[in-house]
């Protein structure tokens, strides 16, 4: 008959192992506390079929002129900010206003050839963390001149304004086009 042999424990491996673990519990429970918290905003994407079904007017058009500051303020819709000591507040913007010119009126009135988009900006000059993706133009600067790709409804006083509202138009309901067509322009 053979009988077993069992090691006798070893306290010292017992004791690196309980070490070890005590480590990573030490490390997961201050990293816990160290690491900010991850913050984030439902945003809705709209499909480019709702984005044209809602829109009062569709067309690729040119900015005709620089982005100017209106008078008004208002609170952007459906967003807040975070401040360091987790308090919230409401996300103001300042009324502006962009002429455009129509290269192409792909739904709405084919006879509109000059408009007026009017959207947002932030007071602040820098960009925030899940903050409202905006739009500017500057016909003057290369990155922020060309033809753009514009879903929009018509307002009570003839200007015209992002479809999707004025908290992201920046999410494809004003788009860039990658290329250019100069075919329009007067010669």
């Amino acid at each position: 008959m053979t009988t077993g042999c069992v090691a006798p424990l070893n306290r010292r491996s017992h004791r690196g192992s309980f070490r070890f673990l005590s480590a990573i519990v030490i490390a997961f429970v201050g990293a816990w506390f160290v690491v900010p918290q991850a913050t984030g905003r439902a945003v809705r994407r709209i499909s480019y079929q709702e984005l044209l079904d809602r829109s009062d007017f569709v067309a690729i058009a040119t900015a005709s002129g620089r982005t100017a500051d209106t008078a008004e303020e208002f609170f952007l819709p459906n967003i807040s900010s975070t401040d360091g000591r987790g308090g919230t507040a409401r996300v103001k913007c300042i009324g502006v206003e962009t002429p455009f010119a129509a290269v192409a009126v792909l739904k709405g009135d084919s006879k509109v050839r000059d408009f007026v988009l009017h959207h947002c900006r932030s007071p602040q000059s820098e960009n925030s963390v899940n903050g409202p993706i905006l739009v500017f133009f500057d016909p003057s600067d290369a990155k922020r001149s060309g033809s753009y790709l514009l879903f929009l409804v018509r307002e009570p006083d003839g200007r015209y304004a992002p479809t999707g509202g004025q908290t992201d138009p920046g999410l494809g309901v004003v788009s860039r086009l990658p290329f250019e067509d100069d075919s329009w322009r007067p010669r």
